[in-house]
Parts: structure tokens; sequence; C-alpha cells
């Protein structure tokens, strides 16, 4: 098994600006991003996050014009769907592409990011750059792009990889590996599974469904109710016999002090989880869904906090963080880690990146922010912070790199000294679950989730769930 990790494309935007008359009509370069313009066969809207409708793509880049006719899109995200005027995509192409240069993805599907949330705009894109500088095994490649949409300006956007199984993506058997997505309920997917013990959603991203079988449901359930239970045991701190048995130790640290760098509110149920069929322990990664960090959420501010002990209900995950201080293996390898990192230039790093990507899209953003209020809000879960101009924006994301990294490297350190006391909560927070015997009797709801089941093979969510 062979995972590729990827470099960022941002530096190598193209500083022309041309013209390229078609038959149909004159599509010039924006900026001196590349201009994406998508036509959807008849104009149709796009309004669906689960069907694909055709379109066309056509991408000006200098000289360049590439032309993709029987393209397929649809909308992507959660809250941000439902709650922006500038949205998300997912683009499916009729042959695979490489649409960011020969040494990344050939692959047919693609995100369109419109990090419409966070006013920077890269919050994302730093976030790949800080998984690169962590060598972290997959960390998606992006470049930022200008869109039109059946004529009309949509902004400044941001074309990645999609988090899947691929040969330079997570590169793993397509059958038989596995691919878990932490979830809640918001963002859950069938299939998914609801543990017992931790009462945490796994969405089932891989194998996919012409793959799964139930023997493949089966044995993730058990996998899932197993690692958990060690974490629940005594012996939760012993290499071999405890939650360490499970994970890739080196990737867990790694994902987890990466989330924390980032201040992430989104962290502990925006997790990938991967490993392949001949593994016996589960990958993290990549780190995803940035928009709302490095501070820029209403909910929490994580600047001078840590993710993992805001107890937020709705992050269940965080219960499995929290256990895993009380390791004095984890606390250790956490404080060393994010040292190891400091040490090597992190806070330079990140400061270096932000200034290129945001002198690579300054152009791009002028642009964007002609259509987009640069000073309004666009969710109510996004930090009421905001400025007549982008470089204030710049400045808040600068700074808080500067006041968080040292907060954090104090807080590890503290929690390695003092520890943590573990917080429990055995009671299940899905409202809308409902269980039932393989008979057909209801045995559990919403409303009494918190009584234990007896042994035996269980339907939720129309899928076969088993109970040890």
């Amino acid at each position: 098994m062979k995972l590729v990790g990827v470099r960022s494309l941002f530096l190598a935007a193209f500083l022309t600006s041309s013209l390229w008359m078609s038959a149909a009509g004159e599509k010039r370069q924006l900026t001196n991003l590349p201009t994406v313009y998508i036509e959807t066969d008849g104009q149709r809207s796009i309004t669906s996050k689960e069907q694909y409708i055709s379109c066309t793509i056509t991408i000006v880049d200098g000289d360049s014009v590439a032309v993709y006719p029987d393209t397929e899109i649809r909308g992507r995200g959660n809250s941000s769907w439902w709650n922006s005027d500038k949205k998300s995509y997912r683009i499916k192409f009729a042959t695979k592409q490489k649409l960011l240069g020969r040494h990344f993805a050939n692959a047919r599907s693609w995100t369109l990011l419109a990090n419409h949330g966070d006013k920077t705009m890269i919050r994302n894109a730093l976030t790949y750059d800080l998984g690169r500088f962590m060598d972290m095994k997959f960390c998606p490649a992006a470049r930022f792009v200008d869109v039109y949409l059946n004529g009309s300006y949509r902004g400044t956007y941001q074309i990645s990889d999609q988090v899947q199984v691929h040969k330079r993506r997570i590169d793993i058997d397509e059958e038989n590996g596995w691919v878990l997505e932490v979830a809640n309920n918001n963002s859950r997917e069938d299939p998914y599974i609801t543990s017992t013990k931790y009462h945490i959603m796994y969405n089932l991203k891989n194998p996919k469904d012409e793959f799964m079988t139930m023997q493949h449901r089966i044995a993730i359930g058990q996998w899932i109710e197993g690692m958990e239970k060690s974490l629940k045991d005594d012996s939760f701190a012993d290499p071999e016999k405890g939650y360490r048995a499970y994970f890739d130790e080196e990737d867990l640290v790694n994902w987890y002090v990466g989330a924390e760098i980032t201040g992430n509110i989104d962290a502990l149920y925006s997790i990938y989880m991967w490993k392949d069929a001949d593994e016996e322990k589960m990958h993290f990664g990549p780190l995803w869904d940035l928009d709302m960090g490095y501070d820029n959420s209403s909910e929490r501010s994580l600047l001078r906090a840590m993710e993992a002990f805001l107890g937020l209900a709705d992050r269940p995950f965080e219960q499995l963080i929290r256990r895993m201080w009380q390791d004095p293996w984890f606390s250790d390898a956490c404080a060393n880690r994010l040292n190891e990192l400091i040490a090597n230039g992190l806070e330079q790093y990140l400061l270096d990146h932000i200034d290129s990507l945001s002198s690579v899209i300054d152009a791009s953003q002028k642009e964007n922010y002609r259509i987009w209020n640069i000073s309004g809000q666009v969710f109510s879960f996004e930090k009421h912070n905001y400025h007549n101009t982008y470089q204030e924006y710049i400045a808040d994301l600068k700074n808080f790199i500067r006041v968080h990294i040292p907060y954090l490297q104090e807080a590890f350190e503290r929690r390695r000294v003092d520890g943590i006391e573990q917080i429990e909560n055995e009671k299940l927070t899905i409202e809308n679950d409902v269980i039932y015997d393989l008979s057909g009797r209801r045995v559990l709801n919403g409303k009494s989730q918190n009584r234990p089941l007896p042994k035996g093979i269980y339907i939720r969510n129309h899928q076969k769930i088993l109970k040890k």
C-alpha cells in the first residue's frame, strides 16, 4: 500500500490575462487565475446535493483552453449548501482528468469549493500546506480559479481533490479497503453506523455500494465496537490491548495535533479514517473542512482553547480524545510532536504561506468582493468580526497563528503534567434513531436510547448492525 502526498499549486498561478474567442462567443480569463465556465444543459439550476445534472465546462488558462463536454455537477456541503448563495459543487468528468497537472490525481471526481464563510478564502488551502509540513500521508492538492455559471460570474473558487479511494488520494484497495467518516446528524449519509459505546456516527465511505457486502458491514461494526471498547477498558493505555492496537500511532498524533493547530471547531466530527484490506490499524487524514477553522466560528473561540476539551454535545469523538489524554504515552507524543513542529519553524511557515496564498488570489478576491459583501454575515455560525478590507481578514488570520501556537504549546505541557478528568456520556444523543430486531419489532427509539440492548443482530437505518 502506498499513499502519495501532493504539493500545492497555488504559487503557480499565471501572471498573464488573455482572451479567447469561441464559436459561441467570447470567453476570457478574468484575472491571473484560470477561469472556469460552467454551462448546464438548458441553463438548468443546480438544486440538489444528490442528483447530478449535465454540463459543459470550459477552462481558460493563459493561451490554453480546455473544453469538457458530458460533465456532471451537483451541490456539496451540509449547512453551507442550505445557507449560502455562493455554493460549493462536486464535479464528475466523463473521463479521468489531471486538473492539477501530471504529478497529481488523474480522476473523474473533483470538488469546487466556494470558501464563502471564510473571508480570506485561503483557510482550506493553508491547511493542506500544513499537512504537507507535517508529512501527513494524504494532503489534497488545490488550485484557485474564477468561476462563471451559466454566464453569471460567481466569484473565487478552489478546485481540490475529492477525499476518496484513488491512486494519488487514499491509495487502498477499492473493493475491500475501508474509509470511514465521523459524522453527526447534519452530515450522516447512508450507510452509516452509530456505535453503542460512545454513540458516534460513522459514515461508511468505502467500499462503495457495489462492493459493500454484509460481511464488510459486520467487520467494520466489529472494528468500531472493539476500538471503542478498548478505550473503555482499564487496559486502554496498554499498547497491545488498548486503543493503540487499532490506530496507526503516527497518523493519530499528526492528525490530532494538526486539528488543534488549526483551531477547527469541526475537527472532532469532520474526520476521515482509512485502512487497507491487509492492515490492522486505521490511519487518519486528511485535515479537512477548515472554513470555520483558525478562530472563524461564533460557536466557540479556539484562540486560547483546545477543541478536545470543549464538551460539545454534537461532537462525541471528543470523549475518545479525552480518554487518550489520560494515557501518558499520548500526552507525551502530542506535546513532543508539537514541540518538534515549532522547532522546525511551524509559525513562520504558516505566516509565509498566508502571504503567498493571499498574494496569488489578490486580483481574484477583488473581483469576488465586487459581488459578495466583504463585511457581511454569510452564516450565523461564522465569527462575527467583520472588516471592510481583505487585508484586515488576513491580519486576523496571522494574529491567530501568532497567539494560538504559543498557547497550544503551553496547554499541551500543562495537560501532560496535570492530566485530565474523563467525561462520561453514556446516553445516545441521536433523537431520530430507531432500531428494530430481525422480526421487525421496534426495540429503541429516540426517547429510550439510554437503556442497553441485549446481545443480537438489529436493524438501524435500514442496515443490519451487530451487537455482541
